[in-house]
C-alpha cells in the first residue's frame, strides 16, 4: 500500500467517524422541520409526536456540546490556561448571544451559516476530546447521580420537551418573534408585521436567534433547560466553595462532591417558600429569556467569590456586556454582585478579585450602553419597561413606524396599576418574616448537626480527622451569598413589581445552599469554642442520607408533582397538546377561523385573552388574526381607535381589514373596540354579518343589503357597554378615555378583583 493510499486511508478513517456522530443530529433536525409538524401535536398527537420528543432527547446534547466548545474556543483565542466546564458553558453562551446578536444586526442569519459555523466549532473541539475527572465512585455518589438524573429527565420531559401552550407570554412576545427573525434572517421589523416589544425583550438574545435560524421556536424551551443544568452546575461549585468541609475532617472532606450534588438538586426543586408555598425554579416559563439571565446572575456570584484569575476577568468581561445587551435592566442584579464582589475583595486585599468585579460592572455598562442605543435610535426609545421612566426621551416621530405611545399609555393605566405602594409595609414585614424562617432553620439544622456530631465523636472517635491547624475558608463567600439573595428578596417583596418577581425567582435555587451553609458555620464556630471535640466516623454519613432523603422528597414533592399533573406521559406516549389537563386556550378556533377565512385579515374587538393562541400563531397565515397592540393597524391606532366612525373606517380599508371578531359572552374588549365605528348606531349602519356561530360574531362591511340585526347590534353594544363599567368599578376611571381625551388618570380606589369578570361578562 503507497503511503498515498495510506494518508486516504487515514482521512477517510478520521471523517468517517465524525460523520456518524453528526448522523443524528442531522437526521434530528430534520424531524424537527417537517411541515406540519406543530399542526399534528396540537390535533392529533400520535408517532409524530414521539418522533418529536426522541428528536429533542437526541439533539439537545449536541447543542450543550456545542455551547461549551464554543466557550473552549474562546479561552483558547484569548486566555491560554486551564477552565473548567462551567466557565466553558456559560462563555461559550456569552459569546454565542453576542455573536448571534452581531449576525443579526448585520441581516446575515441565515441557516446555511450558522450551520456551518456549528459544524466547524464541532469538528474544531472533536480533535481534542477532554476526558472529564473521574471521582471516586461511593454509593452516596451514585444514589445522588441518580438523584441529580430523576429530577433533570422530569424537567427535561415536562418543561423543555413540551412546547408552552399554556403561557400566553410565550406565544405572543417570544416565539413569534423567532419565526420573524428566521423568516427575514435580521433582527430589524418587517413593516408588515413590527411586534416592537418582541424586539425589544429578544433581539438581543443571539443564542436564541442562532438556533431558532435552523430549528423551530420551541428551542428557547431547550435552551432554557441547558441553562437550568447550568444553575445547578453553578450551585455545585459554589457548595464546594463556601461549605468548610476541612474543617469536619477527612470523611466530610471525601463526602464533599455528593453533598454538593445533593445541594445542587435541592436547589433547583426547592419550591418558593414566600408570599405562599408555590413552585421555584422548575417550574418558571421555559419559552421566555428569565433562566438564561437567571444562570448568569449565579454564576457571576461564583466568580466575585472564588480566588480571581485572568479566566474569571475574561468571564466578567464578556459575560456581562452578554447580558446587559440581551436585556438592559438586567445590569440592575449585575451591579448588585459587582459592587457585594468589590466591596469583599477590597477588604481582602484581593486586587485582582476587586478588578474581577470592577471588569463585571463595566461590562454591564457597556451592555447597557449599546443594548439603550440600538433600541432608541430603532425604536425611538431607549426602553418600554418600565414606561415612565423612558418615555420622556421617546421620539414620537420614530415610534410611530412600529406602534403608538398612545397605546403604551393605556398600558400604564390597564397594566401597570397592579404594582402595589412603593415600599409597602406588608412587604417588609413578609421580609423579616422570611429572613426569620430562614435563620430558624438553619438554627434547628445547626442544633440537629451539633447534637449528631457530638454524640458521634463520643461513641465513634476518629482521632485521624480533622486537621488541628487553623485553615482558611471561605467564609466571605456565604456573606455574599447571604447578602445577594437579602437584598432580591428585600427589592422582590418590598417593591411588589409582577416583572420583577418573576425575574428574582432564581435566588430561590440559593436558599438551600445559604441555610445548610450557615449551619455549617454555626458548627465550626461550634468546634472552635470546644478545642478538644474530635469528629466521629458516622457524621458525615448521617448528614449524606437526611440529604439524600431531602432531595428525594423534594423532588417527588414538587417537580414530580408537575410532572404527573401536566400529564407528560400522556403527551410522550402520542396525546395530542390541546388535550393535556393544564391547557384551556383554543387552538381549534384558530383553526378554523383560518379555514372559513382563508387569508382575510381579522380584527379582534374583544376576547383579547382569549384569542392568544391566534395572534402570531403557526396554524395561520402570517398576520391574519391582527394584534391589539402589535401591528400595522396599532400604528394607526390614533386613527382607528381614537378617531371619528368615518376616519376609523377608511383608514381600516386602506390596510385591508375587512373582518371583525366579537367573541360571546366575552367583555375583555380592548382598545380598538372602544373606537367610535364600534358603537351602537354604527354598528347597524355600516356592518354586516359575515358568520355567527354559538361562540361569536365574525363582522363584515355592509354591501348592499346585508344589515346586521337591531338584536345582533344590540347584543354586542351590552357587551362593550359593561366592559366599561367593568374598568370604571376597577380602577375608578375607564382608561380608554383618559387616554382619548388626556385626562389626569384620578379615581376612586381600585379593586382589580373586579376584572375577573371580563372573560366570562358577570
Amino acid at each position: 500500500m503507497t503511503s498515498a493510499e495510506v494518508r486516504f486511508r487515514t482521512i477517510v478513517e478520521t471523517w468517517s467517524w465524525r460523520a456518524l456522530i453528526f448522523a443524528p443530529a442531522a437526521l434530528s433536525i430534520w424531524c424537527l422541520n417537517r411541515d406540519g409538524t406543530y399542526r399534528t401535536l396540537l390535533f392529533d398527537g400520535g408517532w409524530t409526536t414521539r418522533f418529536y420528543v426522541l428528536a429533542w432527547i437526541v439533539l439537545t446534547p449536541y447543542l450543550g456540546w456545542f455551547i461549551m466548545a464554543t466557550g473552549r474556543l474562546t479561552f483558547s483565542l484569548i486566555r491560554h490556561e486551564p477552565t473548567q466546564r462551567v466557565d466553558e458553558f456559560f462563555v461559550g453562551a456569552a459569546t454565542l448571544i453576542l455573536t448571534g446578536f452581531g449576525l443579526g444586526a448585520l441581516s446575515i442569519l441565515y441557516p446555511q451559516i450558522v450551520l456551518g459555523f456549528a459544524i466547524a466549532v464541532l469538528l474544531w473541539d472533536s480533535r481534542s476530546f477532554r476526558k472529564p475527572q473521574k471521582p471516586a465512585v461511593t454509593l452516596p455518589l451514585i444514589a445522588t447521580s441518580l438523584l441529580g438524573l430523576w429530577l433533570l429527565a422530569t424537567v427535561f420531559l415536562d418543561r423543555a420537551i413540551i412546547p408552552d401552550v399554556i403561557s400566553t407570554d410565550v406565544q405572543q412576545l417570544y416565539a413569534p418573534y423567532l419565526a420573524e427573525v428566521a423568516r427575514n434572517h435580521s433582527i430589524w421589523l418587517a413593516a408588515d408585521n413590527p411586534i416592537f416589544s418582541d424586539f425589544e425583550i429578544g433581539h438581543g438574545n443571539g443564542l436564541h436567534l442562532l438556533l431558532a435560524t435552523f430549528l423551530p421556536p420551541h428551542v428557547a424551551q431547550i435552551i432554557s433547560f441547558l441553562y437550568f443544568v447550568g444553575i445547578g452546575a453553578v450551585i455545585f461549585e459554589l457548595a464546594r466553595l463556601v461549605l468548610p468541609f476541612k474543617a469536619f475532617g477527612r470523611r466530610c472532606e471525601e463526602a464533599a462532591i455528593p453533598i454538593a450534588l445533593g445541594l445542587a438538586i435541592l436547589g433547583l426543586a426547592w419550591p418558593r417558600t414566600v408570599p405562599t408555598v408555590t413552585p421555584g425554579l422548575h417550574i418558571m416559563e421555559f419559552g421566555k429569556y428569565h433562566l438564561q439571565t437567571a444562570a448568569f446572575f449565579v454564576y457571576f456570584l461564583l466568580v466575585v467569590i472564588r480566588s480571581s484569575q485572568s479566566r474569571d476577568r475574561l468571564a466578567a468581561g464578556i459575560c456581562a456586556f452578554a447580558v446587559a445587551a440581551s436585556y438592559p435592566l438586567y445590569a440592575a442584579f449585575v451591579f448588585l454582585i459587582s459592587a457585594l464582589g468589590v466591596l469583599t475583595k477590597a477588604l481582602q486585599r484581593d486586587l485582582s478579585g476587586v478588578m474581577t468585579g470592577v471588569l463585571l460592572g463595566v461590562g454591564a455598562i457597556a451592555g447597557c450602553i449599546l443594548a439603550f442605543s440600538v433600541n432608541y435610535l430603532y425604536l425611538g426609545i431607549p426602553a418600554t419597561n418600565p414606561y415612565s421612566l423612558f418615555r420622556g426621551a421617546a421620539s414620537v416621530e420614530r415610534f410611530s413606524q412600529f406602534g403608538s405611545l398612545h397605546i403604551l399609555d393605556y398600558f400604564v393605566l390597564a397594566q401597570s396599576l397592579e404594582v402595589s405602594d412603593f415600599l409597602s409595609k406588608a412587604g417588609l414585614f413578609a421580609f423579616f418574616k422570611q429572613v426569620r424562617s430562614v435563620l430558624l432553620v438553619a438554627i434547628a439544622l445547626a442544633a440537629a448537626t451539633c447534637t449528631v456530631a457530638y454524640i458521634d465523636s463520643k461513641l465513634f472517635p476518629d482521632r485521624s480527622g480533622a486537621s488541628k491547624s487553623r485553615m482558611s475558608f471561605n467564609a466571605a463567600g456565604l456573606l455574599i451569598i447571604i447578602a445577594y439573595v437579602a437584598s432580591v428578596r428585600l427589592l422582590d417583596m418590598t417593591l411588589n413589581i409582577p416583572s420583577l418577581i418573576r425575574l428574582s425567582v432564581h435566588v430561590t435555587a440559593l436558599f438551600p445552599l445559604a441555610t445548610v451553609a450557615i449551619a455549617c458555620w454555626a458548627l465550626v464556630v461550634v468546634r472552635r469554642l470546644a478545642s478538644t471535640w474530635s469528629p466521629g466516623r458516622y457524621a458525615p454519613h448521617v448528614a449524606l442520607l437526611a440529604l439524600l432523603i431531602t432531595c428525594a422528597w423534594t423532588t417527588l414533592s414538587y417537580p414530580w408533582q408537575s410532572f404527573r399533573d401536566d400529564g407528560t406521559l400522556a403527551f410522550v406516549t402520542g396525546r395530542p397538546l390541546r388535550q393535556l389537563p393544564r391547557v384551556s386556550l383554543d387552538w381549534q378556533r384558530c383553526d378554523e377561523l383560518q379555514q372559513s377565512t382563508g387569508s382575510e385579515r381579522i380584527l379582534p374587538l374583544n376576547g383579547y385573552r382569549a384569542l392568544v393562541p391566534c395572534y402570531f400563531s403557526p396554524l395561520l397565515t402570517r398576520g391574519k388574526v391582527i394584534h391589539t397592540y402589535q401591528s400595522d393597524v396599532a400604528r394607526d391606532f390614533k386613527k382607528v381607535a381614537l378617531g371619528t366612525a368615518d376616519t376609523a373606517q377608511a383608514t381600516l380599508r386602506a390596510l385591508g381589514v375587512n373582518l371583525f371578531y366579537v367573541q360571546r359572552e366575552n367583555c375583555d374588549f380592548w382598545l380598538n373596540g372602544f373606537s367610535d365605528l364600534f358603537q351602537k348606531e354604527e354598528l347597524a349602519r355600516r356592518f354586516a354579518v359575515r358568520a355567527e356561530t354559538p361562540h361569536y360574531w365574525l363582522l363584515t362591511w355592509r354591501a348592499g343589503d346585508q344589515p346586521l340585526t337591531p338584536e345582533t347590534a344590540a347584543a354586542i353594544s351590552t357587551l362593550r357597554t359593561r366592559s366599561k363599567d367593568i374598568y370604571r368599578m376597577a380602577y375608578g376611571v375607564e382608561p380608554f378615555e383618559v387616554v382619548r381625551h388626556q385626562l389626569p388618570p384620578d379615581g376612586k380606589p381600585r379593586d382589580l378583583a373586579i376584572l375577573d369578570q371580563l372573560s366570562k361578562c358577570r
